[in-house]
């Protein structure tokens, strides 16, 4: 049988890259202009496929809006190829529920036009994330297409999520560019399509071979046809036809053949370099996307939703939200949230950073305020002065969890307490006195049980006289709560934590390590000659800057010396030396089971990574982090025989909230606000977590690295990488008994801080707390609360993050009428049974499956 090789005429569009936008856009205005003269003029160059992200359709049609019924002609024709993502992201870097937006946006967008591919296409991501296949059947999409992340799979494989989703897996082997750059006279190309054929056919399952004519802005090759018609009639034992992946994926399935399975994340860099560098390359980034996805899913959107449920008056928030999720996702492209791009590329995404702060936060006070002004408060009149406090929790609750509020007290009250709703005290602290000209006061308690996704109401009351504190501290370097002794050492900087229900000591915990790194924002390489500094250059100062009922704070200020940067030659690290200063503060508040850091530092350095170590007494061949609705296991020691492999593996892992390391017995959990990157290193008596702080390089692309042959992009400079400047890095830790399990919500709370809304005394429809969704049992985790995309309706999306199926419970505050299983795009699957007085459902829910339904 001979072979038939589809050749898809295709471009990768990087939005933002080595080029900024305006000037990529133009370039893509060249391209569609060319592209669509070609369809018109020539019927036999039949397809173009357009990168699988909509969001190019939007960038040409805004500044050439004469050419959209064009486009919807092609497109509706299926000469044109669109969707279904609205722009290729990073899959690891970004949140798992900003790839189910990308997803809807894309489709959106496509339904403009006319249909949309019904292929995950996902060409040049650095890795694809485990439950890449179950997100893609969520959309009705069953078949997923990439490069990276394989190894030497062949070219059409089974690929199955945690859940046992499968997608039939079109693997490009050989890149998503085999045949781009094609030669234009005959023999050239007849040569060139042998070797693709040569080069395929020993690893295809089928004689349906791929041939990528396209690449990275590449524009449409208008002599296609007439070679293609040459080389049918000089190759007999291969026939080439101009065609499009869904047609691929017909044909193989046609053939029926017996596919290998393989399951799990893809980050394999046998054949295709993942370069993991880009987890660390421009840390602030990753910092300001955690910060803005968090303030959108667990503040913006479900408040603002439920707001309008509670209130059903109050305003229309809900397109101000999708705004905000359009612009956060114009970030997510790979070249732009990996941080590898340009220098001015990433000052126009902190921009957009900006857009989405000021609508999610504007959008949350709103929110908050209403559904506070909702609450009735009547029980918290006692005939004196009294402002109550609506304190909101975006996770799972019970919780109890420290929260700081700005508030004007009433004349008169100079002396004050807080109590919950009942009249009990709660502990609390005055912060700041005084913080503007009307005299506001900056107050900080730990709200004690407050419920999941709800709300509970204190209040400031009148004392006779504001209560001292009830911590006495006689020892400057320790603090303790109920859970936990911290102990500074005097010498080292770094702290012990004891765990007071095991005994368990954690020494040495919270080492600042640095090294010397001479690779590209792409890829961590060290210098032949490295230089680590690991202490600070004299022993620390240690102050008790907080000892109050609500929470202590020990501070550790010191300073390390770092060479300046790297030798001329750029083997080792030079002899200068400047400072980095470093202020750390670990905090303790009673009734919360974490230890929480935040570390300061004022960068001065080039060409470094610095990195923060827990040591553990803990033995374990695996750690596990968060990934994207799911915990991923990974061995801590590397593969051996790599030798030949295009890319050396690399010991650092993406995460989400937390990594874990554990032997069955205790453990220790390290929790992050947006700091992607870690590593676990052997040691003699236990492993060790090392979480990056910052990765500082000033080069896009370097071709002399140990560690990656060749560049992996224009060997442009880019000082803004080398991240000068003052850095803020907020991180957790949780010794514990058993495995993550045990406290993976300690990881969630940590990232969604409490907020709270100030109200008055009044009648309300809410009572003084409540849940307004509350599932069961443990394992699962709410991802979403938000308002249904199309008609009225409430989303709640959950997940089962354990190891077996369960049968879930899920109940809202209210009744509802009517709950609907519904697909990842909202798509109504089937009636669910409702019991409860109308407030609830049961879901069997597969081993971390996730689950929507639409609540009316």
């Amino acid at each position: 049988m001979p072979k038939t090789l589809t050749i898809v005429s295709h471009t990768h569009w990087d939005r933002e890259w080595y080029q900024p936008f305006q000037e990529y856009r133009i370039r893509l205005v060249h391209l569609m202009d060319k592209l669509l003269d070609i369809l018109a003029t020539d019927p036999n160059y039949r397809y173009f496929t357009l990168d699988g992200q909509t969001i190019v359709l939007e960038d040409y049609l805004e500044v050439c809006p004469e050419r959209e019924t064009e486009i919807r002609r092609f497109i509706q024709k299926g000469r044109l190829l669109i969707g279904p993502w609205y722009i290729l992201p990073d899959e690891f870097l970004v949140g798992p529920e900003a790839t189910v937006r990308n997803l809807m946006l894309g489709d959106r967008v496509a339904r403009r036009f006319g249909p949309k591919m019904m292929i995950g296409y996902v060409p040049d991501p650095f890795g694809h994330i485990s439950q890449l296949p179950q997100i893609l059947r969520g959309f009705g999409i069953d078949v997923a297409c990439f490069w990276r992340g394989a190894g030497d799979a062949p070219t059409e494989f089974r690929w199955a999520a945690p859940d046992g989703s499968e997608v039939l897996t079109l693997h490009l082997r050989d890149s998503y560019g085999n045949a781009a750059h094609l030669p234009t006279d005959e023999d050239g190309f007849v040569a060139a399509i042998q070797r693709i054929v040569d080069s395929l056919a020993p690893h295809a399952p089928t004689d349906y071979l791929l041939a990528m004519n396209g690449t990275d802005h590449l524009e449409p090759m208008p002599e296609l046809p007439a070679l293609i018609a040459a080389a049918n009639a000089r190759l007999p034992d291969v026939v080439l036809r101009h065609g499009t992946l869904p047609q691929h994926v017909a044909a193989v399935r046609a053939a029926a053949p017996d596919l290998e399975l393989l399951s799990g994340e893809m980050r394999c860099p046998q054949r295709a370099p993942l370069l993991p560098g880009v987890l660390s390359a421009r840390m602030w980034i990753k910092q300001r996307n955690a910060a803005a996805e968090t303030l959108l899913e667990k503040w913006a959107e479900p408040f603002s939703a439920l707001a309008a449920t509670v209130e059903p008056g109050t305003l229309n928030l809900q397109p101000l939200v999708q705004q905000a999720w359009r612009y956060l996702i114009q970030n997510h492209p790979h070249d732009s949230i990996c941080g590898c791009s340009i220098d001015q590329v990433h000052k126009e995404m902190d921009v957009r950073f900006d857009w989405v702060t000021q609508i999610g936060e504007e959008v949350t006070r709103q929110s908050l305020a209403a559904i506070a002004n909702a609450v009735d408060t009547t029980s918290l009149d006692t005939g004196e002065p009294a402002v109550p406090v609506v304190v909101f929790n975006p996770v799972s609750g019970p919780r109890t969890d420290l929260v700081t509020i700005r508030a004007q007290l009433p004349g008169g009250m100079e002396h004050f307490t807080v109590t919950d709703e009942a009249g009990q005290p709660v502990p609390f602290q005055v912060q700041r006195r005084h913080v503007d000209e009307y005299g506001t006061l900056e107050l900080a308690f730990v709200a004690t049980d407050v419920p999941g996704h709800g709300y509970r109401t204190f209040a400031i009351r009148p004392a006779d006289a504001s209560p001292a504190s009830s911590h006495q501290q006689t020892v400057p370097t320790t603090i303790e709560n109920e859970f936990f002794v911290v102990e500074a050492d005097p010498i080292t900087g770094t702290f012990a934590l004891t765990d007071k229900a095991s005994g368990t000591v954690f020494h040495g915990l919270n080492r600042f390590v640095d090294d010397g790194d001479r690779g590209d924002e792409y890829y961590y390489c060290p210098p032949e000659t490295d230089r680590v500094v690991d202490a600070p250059v004299a022993p620390p100062t240690i102050r008790l800057v907080e000892s109050g009922p609500a929470r202590q704070t020990l501070q550790i200020e010191m300073a390390y010396r770092l060479p300046a940067t790297l030798t001329a030659d750029r083997s080792a690290r030079a002899e200068e030396t400047v400072e980095l200063p470093i202020v750390t503060r670990v905090s303790l508040s009673p009734g919360v089971r974490r230890a929480d850091v935040q570390t300061t530092v004022d960068n001065r350095a080039r060409d470094h990574r610095l990195r923060v170590h827990f040591p553990t007494p803990i033995r374990t061949d695996v750690s596990h982090a968060e990934g994207h609705f799911d915990v991923v296991s990974r061995p801590v020691d590397l593969p051996t025989d790599t030798a030949d492999w295009v890319e050396q593996p690399s010991p650092t892992h993406p995460q989400r909230t937390f990594v874990d390391v554990s032997d069955g017995e205790r453990g220790l959990m390290v929790i992050n606000r947006g700091l992607p990157e870690y590593e676990v290193l052997r040691g003699e008596t236990g492993v060790t977590v090392a979480l990056t702080l910052l990765r500082c390089v000033g080069w896009l692309s370097r071709d002399d690295l140990v560690t990656r042959p060749g560049h992996a992009g224009p060997g442009l400079p880019t000082p803004g990488a080398q991240c000068p400047g003052h850095h803020v890095f907020e991180y957790a830790v949780v010794p514990h008994a058993g495995d993550w399990s045990a406290c993976f919500r300690e990881a969630h709370a940590f990232n969604a801080p409490l907020r709270a809304a100030l109200t008055g005394i009044h009648q309300g429809s809410l009572p003084s707390a409540g849940s307004f969704v509350t599932v069961e049992p443990d394992t699962v985790v709410v991802s979403a609360v938000k308002a249904a995309e199309m008609g009225d309706g409430l989303i709640v999306r959950v997940y089962d993050i354990g190891e077996e199926s369960v049968e879930g419970r899920l109940r809202l505050w209210r009744p509802f009428g009517r709950a609907t299983l519904v697909n990842l795009n909202e798509e109504e699957l089937k009636e669910l049974d409702v019991s409860g007085e109308q407030r609830e459902i049961g879901l069997a829910i597969g081993k971390k499956q996730i689950v929507s339904v639409k609540f009316r």
